[in-house]
């Protein structure tokens, strides 16, 4: 089994490369023809912008991490994943050293008056543009990297040539997102709606309309986040992203559709879902949890996520019937174990194991059970059913929209009737609706963010995890609430990772560590 990277955080990545010293001028006699000393700002965007793809289902080799730990997907063949000693730390090198870099120069060139009009960088389009969106994809990494580890390297990140900082210091969760917001704040503000961006921009196609929906919707993200820990700054952030305007349409997701032209761009499903992919197809398959879960409810999405052309051949049963889909619990004991609990076990829909499948990262289904929550809270005057109502339309959407519609199974009304079902329906009391706003966010989550989910698990506790004999690992009985860092992270800013350990992590780069916003129970 092959693990997640892990990257290097080298002092070096966290600023820009050193310059050379100064020998004099010899003009071009050491110019290398095939690496220009200048890059368009249009290949360092779309360089960065196609990393997202790492975040639709958290993995860019074959551990879907988070789909597995949030009860999505389970292994089918083996108890490789059975336990917590797989998939321990998570590299930040490789965000630090090219994706946030590149994003960093592409502001730094559009904001300095010699460079902004020169080809390479004006013919992606309008300075400020370039500039906002920069900041916001900006944000969206950073905001991953610390909800994924807590304390990170930050506000002294990247100034080795300009202060001198090769060892930058980590900063706290809390003062990381009071930065993303104001940055992102910034951002909005600088968005030029008169102006597109060109093709180059890969991910809402150059409509900067799109990119300020995106924008105050990571914003409410992040806000609805520190409902337990910081309510009032939470509200604060919450309204002032609602009053800017969120996602209203489907198209307006932050989704990443793969290129699907060769196997370096494939999406990850097609190598670890797809039955006719060969030796590492059929490896990953529903996981009980959500399957269940979708019993439960009588969710036609199951019907979408999932098919009975399964792994081992069709199962039987009616396309509609609820009871003929079976997921296979995440860990077991033996290998054999595990592929007797796989037998019968249906599939994951041939819609997301094709090779330029589309996968939703923020989606405006999030989008808008997130407000449906701000709500609840009083954080926002808005009707919180309506909004309930809204976001788990949009999750039928998106599935009509980029996979298979549920109605083609499960009739003309299956929307409409699970919308309005008892079960369904959105109950008086404060706790119990956002309850059950969280459960729809996970129904609706299948293949998107994984680690919003892993989140919300970490806030909310949904869904519910009992974890086997196999399972438990140095003696906890939860699933880890971070991740570590990379020992190359630790040993190349040693001093600064064991300091932030000391101070916010319990002394120790322990994966059962809290980070800032998470302080609710989860026994």
């Amino acid at each position: 089994m092959k693990h997640i990277k892990s990257l290097a955080l080298a002092a070096m990545a966290l600023t820009a490369t050193m310059s050379s010293c100064d020998m004099g001028d010899f003009g071009n006699i050491n110019a290398n023809p095939n690496k220009p000393a200048t890059a368009y700002t249009s290949m360092l965007y779309t360089y960065s912008a196609q990393e997202v793809r790492g975040f639709a289902m958290n993995s860019s080799d074959y551990d879907p991490w988070t789909m597995m730990r949030t009860g999505y997907l389970a292994e089918s063949k083996n108890n490789q994943y059975g336990g917590m000693t797989t998939t321990t730390s998570y590299g930040t090198g490789s965000f630090y050293y090219y994706i946030i870099k590149n994003l960093n120069t592409i502001i730094e060139l559009n904001s300095n008056e010699e460079t902004k009009n020169e080809t390479y960088v004006s013919s992606f389009g309008d300075a400020a543009n370039q500039i906002a969106v920069a900041k916001t994809l900006r944000a969206y990494f950073f905001s991953k990297l610390t909800d994924i580890l807590g304390p990170i390297p930050y506000s002294e990140a990247f100034k080795g040539e300009s202060e001198d900082i090769w060892a930058p210091k980590f900063d706290s969760q809390e003062d990381i997102y009071a930065a993303l917001d104001a940055d992102l704040n910034e951002a909005y503000s600088q968005f030029n709606t008169s102006s597109n961006l060109t093709a180059a921009e890969i991910l809402y196609k150059g409509d900067i309309s799109k990119w300020k929906k995106f924008n105050a919707s990571l914003r409410m993200m992040l806000a609805i986040k520190l409902a337990d820990v910081a309510p009032e700054t939470g509200k604060a952030r919450f309204a002032k992203a609602y009053a800017d305007g969120g996602m209203t349409e489907v198209a307006d997701g932050f989704h990443y559709t793969f290129d699907g032209t060769n196997p370096d761009r494939y999406a990850p499903m097609y190598y670890v879902g797809n039955l006719n992919n060969g030796s590492r197809g059929e490896n990953f398959v529903p996981n009980k949890i959500i399957v269940d879960m979708l019993k439960e409810y009588n969710d036609p999405r199951m019907f979408s996520y999932f098919t009975l052309d399964g792994y081992k051949g069709k199962v039987e049963g009616a396309a509609n019937d609820f009871n003929a889909y079976k997921g296979v619990p995440f860990g077991g004991g033996t290998n054999n174990e595990v592929i007797e609990s796989a037998v019968g076990c249906a599939s994951v829909h041939a819609t997301y194991c094709e090779p330029n499948a589309t996968y939703g990262l923020i989606t405006l289904a999030r989008t808008k059970l997130v407000e449906a929550e701000a709500a609840v809270r009083g954080w926002i005057s808005a009707d919180a059913e309506t909004l309930y109502k809204e976001g788990i339309k949009a999750s039928f959407d998106f599935q009509a929209t980029y996979h298979t519609a549920v109605t083609k199974i499960g009739g003309d009304n299956a929307v409409t009737d699970y919308i309005n079902s008892e079960k369904v329906a959105l109950p008086a009391d404060k706790d119990a609706a956002i309850k059950a706003i969280v459960t729809q966010r996970f129904l609706a989550g299948f293949m998107t963010d994984g680690i919003e989910a892993w989140s919300d698990w970490r806030i909310h506790n949904i869904p519910t995890f009992t974890l086997t004999q196999s399972q438990i690992d140095e003696g906890n009985l939860d699933y880890p609430y971070r991740m570590n860092y990379s020992d190359t992270d630790k040993d190349y800013n040693k001093e600064n990772a064991q300091a932030a350990m000391d101070q916010w992590l319990g002394g120790s780069d322990n994966r059962w560590a809290r980070v800032w916003w998470d302080v609710a129970d989860n026994n």
